[in-house]
């Protein structure tokens, strides 16, 4: 079987896990989609909704980010610098943790668990987790077309921009094996008050930023961003959930023989 036939069977694979888990999530009143597109416009339109004291931490981050740009150039040349077999086979590793196909595939086969188990909290939260990932990537994903970015090993530096660009070797900022991997562990990490569960979301998470700096496919920068946009949209998802928030628009998959498709509810 060949990589981009591998590809396409773990994302079919996880694409049913969250299909099979649906029954449960239904019950629980969280449907990962429709709860992603409301998510995408609250994402895109916080820094209207920015205060006093949410300014501060976004200042930081916006802050610390501008100094890894800075950086950028020495952090590629000392990863390259180091680059050793062991590494190099943990790298090739690691990558499959950002990867959507395994990232959805977890949280689904988390539904499912949860589902055989009678775990509530491990469906409803793994459902979230696949919210997340939709809403962080739609909006990533969006950025990166905008930013048109260079890639590292595009040869063209930190500072070139094409923006509105869609080839592959302009679409570094920001790192999406990074977002999705934060847009998922982020809610399992907010979900659980135990630390050897966010230890090892956040661990795993930032082997996936550091992959992508070492395998020369993203700026320390680009990663970072991505850490920060998935870890914000794992936390907004999982704290709607808290507060209760209901999404009216409810997405159902739809099969019949020669027919395949979706139906909508609205609740007024």
């Amino acid at each position: 079987m060949n990589k981009p036939t591998r590809l396409l069977t773990t994302k079919l694979l996880a694409f049913n896990l969250l299909l099979l888990s649906a029954p449960a999530a239904y019950c629980g009143m969280i449907n990962p989609v429709s709860g992603a597109i409301s998510d995408i416009g609250v994402i895109v339109t916080a820094p209207a909704r920015f205060d006093r004291d949410s300014l501060y931490p976004v200042a930081g981050v916006v802050g610390v980010g501008l100094v890894l740009y800075s950086l950028d150039g020495q952090i590629r040349n000392l990863t390259s610098k180091n680059q050793t077999k062991g590494l190099n086979d943990i790298s090739k590793q690691a990558e499959k943790l950002g990867n959507g196909g395994y990232d959805l595939a977890i949280a689904g086969a988390g539904a499912l668990a949860g589902y055989a188990f009678s775990d509530q909290k491990l469906t409803d939260t793994s459902i979230l987790a696949a919210e997340s990932f939709l809403a962080a990537n739609a909006v990533g994903t969006a950025a990166k077309f905008v930013a048109g970015r260079s890639r590292p090993y595009a040869g063209e530096g930190k500072d070139m921009f094409h923006f509105f660009n869609f080839k592959t070797a302009r679409t570094s900022f920001p790192s999406g094996h990074t977002v999705s991997a934060f847009s998922v562990a982020s809610v399992y990490a907010y979900s659980y008050d135990s630390l050897a569960v966010k230890a090892t979301a956040y661990g795993l998470a930032g082997m996936v930023a550091l992959q992508r700096v070492y395998a020369d496919k993203h700026w320390a920068s680009d990663v970072f961003f991505g850490a920060a946009l998935g870890t914000v949209t794992g936390r907004l998802v999982t704290a709607k959930a808290r507060r209760g928030g209901e999404n009216k628009l409810t997405l159902l998959p739809v099969y019949a023989p020669g027919y395949a498709g979706a139906t909508a509810m609205l609740k007024f």
